[in-house]
C-alpha cells in the first residue's frame, strides 16, 4: 500500500498548470512547531496544492512540477503540518470569491490535525492516543510488542467488487539512532469471486521520503514513485475462498534481538468462514528481519505525536480501497471491529477515531456505532468523527468445542449435559464422564462446570462420554427378569436355579451373553433330581437329569486287594428323586509277583499256590528261584518269590572264545593288551575294559594288531607300538640350533606291515650369517659347500666397496662371516676417471710456464699443486689462463717501443 503522508508530498505528484482562475497565498513557517490552516467556506470539491516558491513559479508558467502537498477539499477546515520554510498555497477557485477562503499559520496542534476535515480516508477503528475524559481530551501512550485486529463481517458489497481490510501500526526502534517504520497487515478482497489473499508492507517513517533498507523476509523491496518499500504476498495457491459471515484476526508481532535487529511477524487467523466455526489457529505467513546492530528496544507505539516524517504514531483496523491513491464506496457493509494490544493478555485500546491518516487506500460512506458490547462499522449508521470511547468489547478469544459443536463464548458457559438420552423404547445413553481439554491438556470435570471467557487465545474441547444401555428380558423357568444392561457388557446367567432341596434347573448353554442390542432371551435349562446311592463303602448324592438311566458301579474297590462285587441290578430309571441301596459281595485279590510277569486273580481261601523253580526268558536269560516254591492262602496275599537273574555271556577274544552264565550286575574285566610275541600284540581299541552284565551278551571287543617299530633319527631314537597298515611319517626337516637335517629320501611315508628298525638318511645344513657393508644375509648352506664373496659392492655409480680378504669360504659348521671391505670413490680429473680408497691423498697439479696460470673448477675449490684427502666422489677440470702480470708487462713494452720510435723521429727532424 502507498501511504498518504501529511507533511510531505505524495510520491511524484505532477501538478499541471491550469487555465482557469486560482486562489494563491504565500505563507512562511518560522519553526517546526507551526502548521498551515486552510478554511474553505464554499460548497463544491476543489484541488488544494502546496508548492515551494521556486516550483510555484515554474508551475505558474505552465510547467509540470512536484507539489509538497496535494488533496481534494470541500467546505471545511484543513490542517497541513510542514517543516520550517516558505510555501505557496494554491486552490483552483473562481476569482472574486477569495473572501470564502482563509489561509493562516498557527501553532501546531496534534488534535487539530486529527480533527481536520477529510473527504475520504480509510474507515474503521483507529487509536491516536487521545481519550475523551468527561468532555476533555487527554493523552495516553501504549507500548506493546503485539497488536491485534478482530473483524466479523456479516455483509460485504463494495462497488467494483474490490476492497481491503488492513491492520496498521507504527514501529519505534530505539538504539544508537531511533528508527520509525509503518507496518501493514492487509486482507485484499475480490468479492465477485469471494476470494481474498494476504499482503504485508513496511515503509520507513524515519525521515522525509525515507527509503527502506536492511530488511530481509519472504518478500521483495519494491519501488513506488522513487520511494522503496518492503512488500510480500503469499502465492496464489494460498488464496482463501470465503463466505459470509467471515470472522478472524490480523496480528503483528515484534521481537527484539539485542544488538542485531528486530523481527516483525505478520499473521492471520480465520475463526468463522460461512457456517464453519474454526479454532483460533494463526498462520504466520511472513517473518521480516529489520537489521539494526545498535538496537536496545523496539515496540509498537500509539501516542498523540508525529514521527520524524510528520506522520502520526497510531494503530488501526480500517477498510480501504484495493489500490493506492483510490477510494472505494460500499453498497452495503456491516462489520464488527476491535483493536487490541498485548499487555498480560489482550486489551482493547481505550478510544478510537473512525478514520486513518497514515494510509492512502481510502473508503467512503462508512460510519461507526458503538453499541453496548461491540463496535459496528456499517453503511447504515451515522456518527461523528470525534473521539469515541470504546465500550466493554467482548472479543471471541475462548474457543469451545462443546461435544463436537464449536462455539466462541463471550460470557460464562455452564457445562450442563443431559444425563440420559433415550434412543428408542429399549435403548438409551447415560452420561458417565465429561473430559475438558485445554490447549492439549486433559482433565475430567463434573457436570455443572463453568467456563469463563479469557483475554487470551485458548482452545477448549468438551467431550461428553455416554454409555449405551439396552433393555433386556430374560425368561427363566421360574419367572421373568427385566433390566437395562451396558452395551457390550457380559450378562451372566445363573448356572443353577434351585426349586427345592431335591429339585433344580441346570443351565445347558453358555452362561455369558454379550449385550449388543435389545433382547428377549429364553435360556435353556434342564430339570434335575437329587439321587442318593447307599454303597457299602460310602453314600453318594448326585443331581441327575430327568428321564435319565443311572449306572450303579459293578465293582467297588476297598483297596488293591479287597473289593465288593454287585449281585443285584446295576441300572435305575430316574423320573423323580431316588434313594437306592444295591447288594454287594466282599472279595479279596491275590497278587503273585514273578520276575517275568505279575499275575493278579481272586483266589479262594485255604488254597496252596505253586511257584516255578526256573523261568527262562530266552536262550541267554533266565530266573533261578532261591526261596520256597509253595505258599498257603488264608487271606489276601501279595507274594514276591526270590529269584536271581542270570545271563548267558559269550566273550570273543582274538585268541579264544568263552561262554558262561553270569549273575545280573556282575562286572567282567576285558584285557587291555594281548601279546602274541615280543614284537607283535593286540591292543584294545577303546578305553572301556569293564562290562556290567544286565542282559545276555556276546562281548566282542575291538582289538588292533600292533608292531614294535624302532626309528633312529639324527636327534635321537624313538621306540613305539604302531598299528598294522598305519603310515609312519618321517620328519622332512630336523633343526638343532643352527644345524638343520633335511631328509634325503623322496618318500617320507612308510606303511607299517611288521616289526621294523628304521634309520633314514639326512643331509646336514648349517646357518651362515654373512655381514656385508650394504646389509646382512642369512641362509642355510649344505655342509662342505663353498661360499664365494662378492669382489665389489656398488653403492652407487660413484661409490663402491672392494674386498680386502679371501674370496672363498668352506662351510664345516654354523658361521658368522664378516669380510673386510675398503670404501672407494670415483675421481674424475680432466675427463679421466679413477677409483681411490677413502682417505687417500691426491696431488692436484698441472705443469705450465710462468706466462700462464691454472684454475681448477668442479665439485670442490682447489688450487694447482694442492694435496687433497679423498672423502667422496670428485669431478675436477683444469682451465689454463694467461698470467695477468705478463699481460700488463707486454702492453707496457709495446708502449715503450712506440715512444722510442716517436722520439727517434723527432730527433731526426731536429737535425
Amino acid at each position: 500500500m502507498v501511504q498518504r503522508i501529511p507533511g510531505e508530498p505524495p510520491p511524484v505528484i505532477k501538478t499541471y498548470a491550469v487555465a482557469y482562475p486560482i486562489f494563491e497565498k504565500y505563507v512562511s513557517l518560522n519553526n517546526c512547531s507551526q502548521e498551515i490552516i486552510v478554511q474553505d467556506n464554499c460548497p463544491g470539491i476543489y484541488c488544494l496544492y502546496v508548492f515551494t516558491p521556486q516550483t510555484y513559479c515554474l508551475w505558474s508558467l505552465g510547467h509540470s512540477e512536484n507539489a509538497i502537498f496535494s488533496t481534494k477539499i470541500t467546505k471545511g477546515t484543513y490542517v497541513i503540518p510542514l517543516n520550517k520554510g516558505n510555501y505557496v498555497v494554491v486552490i483552483n477557485h473562481f476569482l472574486g470569491k477569495d473572501s470564502n477562503i482563509n489561509v493562516n499559520v498557527a501553532p501546531r496542534s496534534f488534535c487539530s490535525f486529527i480533527m481536520s476535515n477529510r473527504l475520504a480516508s480509510p474507515r474503521g477503528i483507529v487509536s491516536y492516543g487521545i481519550y475523551d475524559y468527561a468532555g476533555e481530551l487527554q493523552n495516553y501512550c501504549i507500548r506493546t510488542n503485539s497488536i491485534l485486529g478482530y473483524f466479523n463481517i456479516s455483509c460485504f458489497e463494495p462497488k467494483g467488487c474490490l476492497a481491503s481490510l488492513q491492520l496498521n501500526a507504527v514501529l519505534l526502534i530505539n538504539g544508537g539512532n531511533d528508527y520509525e517504520y509503518f507496518l501493514q497487515n492487509i486482507i485484499k478482497f475480490e468479492n465477485c469471486f469471494h476470494w481474498f489473499y494476504l499482503e504485508d508492507n513496511i515503509w520507513n517513517f524515519s525521515s522525509y521520503r525515507a527509503n527502506i533498507y536492511h530488511v530481509e523476509g519472504k518478500g521483495i523491496i519494491n519501488s513506488y514513485c522513487n520511494r522503496t518499500y518492503y512488500c510480500y504476498s503469499p502465492p496464489c495457491l494460498y488464496d482463501i475462498k470465503y463466505s459470509l459471515p467471515l470472522a478472524g484476526y490480523l496480528i503483528i508481532n515484534v521481537t527484539t534481538v539485542q544488538g542485531k535487529g528486530v523481527y516483525v511477524t505478520f499473521g492471520f487467523s480465520s475463526i468463522q468462514n460461512g457456517q464453519e466455526i474454526l479454532p483460533p489457529i494463526f498462520t504466520y505467513y511472513d517473518k521480516v528481519f529489520i537489521s539494526c546492530p545498535n538496537v536496545i528496544s523496539a515496540c509498537i507505539v500509539i501516542k498523540p505525536n508525529f514521527t520524524k516524517s510528520l506522520n502520526v504514531f497510531s494503530a488501526g483496523l480500517v477498510f480501504g480501497s484495493y489500490e493506492q491513491l483510490s477510494t472505494v464506496s460500499f453498497n452495503n457493509l456491516n462489520s464488527t471491529l476491535a483493536l487490541l494490544y498485548c499487555n498480560q493478555g489482550w486489551k482493547p485500546v481505550p478510544s478510537f477515531f473512525s478514520f486513518c491518516v497514515n494510509s492512502l487506500e481510502s473508503a467512503c460512506n462508512l460510519n461507526f456505532k458503538a453499541a453496548k458490547s461491540k463496535i459496528l462499522v456499517s453503511t447504515n449508521v451515522q456518527c461523528s468523527n470525534n473521539v469515541i470511547e470504546l465500550p466493554h468489547v467482548n472479543v471471541p478469544f475462548t474457543f469451545v468445542d462443546y461435544n463436537n459443536k464449536p462455539i466462541y463464548i463471550e460470557k460464562p458457559l455452564n457445562v450442563s449435559l443431559p444425563r440420559t438420552i433415550y434412543i428408542c423404547k429399549n435403548e438409551k445413553q447415560c452420561l458417565y464422564k465429561i473430559c475438558l481439554c485445554i490447549n492439549g491438556i486433559r482433565q475430567q470435570i463434573n457436570d455443572g462446570y463453568i467456563i469463563y471467557p479469557r483475554c487470551y487465545f485458548i482452545s477448549i474441547n468438551i467431550t461428553a462420554f455416554y454409555n449405551t444401555y439396552y433393555f433386556i428380558r430374560i425368561f427363566y423357568p421360574n419367572g421373568t427378569f427385566c433390566s437395562w444392561f451396558l452395551s457390550c457388557s457380559k450378562i451372566c446367567l445363573p448356572k443353577i436355579i434351585q426349586i427345592c432341596k431335591c429339585i433344580r434347573y441346570n443351565l445347558n448353554q453358555n452362561s455369558t451373553i454379550m449385550a449388543t442390542g435389545p433382547l428377549n432371551l429364553t435360556p435353556i435349562y434342564e430339570l434335575q433330581y437329587l439321587v442318593t446311592i447307599n454303597l457299602p463303602t460310602n453314600k453318594t448324592e448326585e443331581w441327575v437329569n430327568n428321564d435319565t438311566i443311572i449306572q450303579i458301579p459293578k465293582t467297588i474297590y476297598i483297596n488293591e486287594g479287597t473289593r465288593y462285587y454287585l449281585i443285584s441290578s446295576n441300572e435305575s430309571y430316574v423320573l423323580k428323586p431316588l434313594n437306592l441301596t444295591p447288594i454287594y459281595e466282599l472279595q479279596y485279590l491275590v497278587t503273585i509277583n514273578l520276575p517275568t510277569n505279575k499275575t493278579e486273580e481272586w483266589v479262594n481261601n485255604d488254597t496252596i499256590i505253586q511257584i516255578p523253580k526256573t523261568i527262562y526268558i530266552n536262550e541267554g536269560t533266565r530266573y533261578y528261584l532261591i526261596s520256597s516254591n509253595e505258599s498257603y492262602v488264608l487271606k489276601p496275599l501279595n507274594l514276591t518269590p526270590i529269584y536271581e537273574l542270570q545271563y548267558l555271556v559269550t566273550i570273543n577274544l582274538p585268541t579264544n572264545k568263552t561262554e558262561e552264565w553270569v549273575n545280573n550286575d556282575t562286572i567282567i574285566q576285558i584285557p587291555k593288551t594281548i601279546y602274541i610275541n615280543s614284537t607283535s600284540r593286540y591292543y584294545l581299541n577303546n578305553t572301556n575294559t569293564s562290562f556290567i552284565i544286565y542282559r545276555s551278551m556276546i562281548i566282542k571287543p575291538c582289538y588292533k594288531l600292533q608292531y614294535f617299530v624302532k626309528l633312529i633319527l639324527p636327534n635321537g631314537t624313538i621306540e613305539e607300538w604302531l598299528d598294522s597298515h598305519s603310515d609312519l611319517i618321517l620328519p622332512k626337516i630336523i633343526q638343532i640350533n643352527d644345524t638343520r637335517y633335511i631328509l634325503n629320501e623322496q618318500n617320507n611315508i612308510i606303511e607299517i606291515l611288521g616289526c621294523r628298525i628304521l634309520c633314514p638318511k639326512y643331509d646336514v645344513y648349517y646357518l651362515v650369517k654373512l655381514i656385508l657393508p650394504n646389509g646382512t644375509i642369512e641362509e642355510w648352506v649344505k655342509k662342505d659347500c663353498v661360499i664365494i664373496l662378492p669382489q665389489y659392492i656398488y653403492i652407487s655409480s660413484y661409490e663402491r666397496y672392494v674386498l680386502n680378504s679371501t674370496q672363498f669360504v668352506i662351510v664345516h659348521s654354523p658361521l658368522v662371516i664378516q669380510p673386510e671391505y675398503i670404501k672407494q670413490y670415483l675421481i674424475n680429473i680432466n675427463g679421466v676417471s679413477y677409483w681411490y680408497n677413502q682417505g687417500a691423498k691426491l696431488l692436484i697439479k698441472i705443469a705450465t710456464t710462468p706466462f700462464f696460470i691454472v684454475k681448477w673448477v668442479g665439485s670442490i675449490k682447489v688450487t694447482n699443486g694442492e694435496i687433497i684427502t679423498i672423502n667422496g666422489p670428485l669431478d675436477l677440470k683444469a682451465e689454463i689462463l694467461i698470467n695477468p702480470l705478463f699481460e700488463y708487462l707486454g702492453i707496457a713494452g709495446i708502449i715503450a717501443i712506440i715512444v722510442l720510435a716517436i722520439t727517434n723521429v723527432i730527433r731526426h727532424k731536429s737535425k
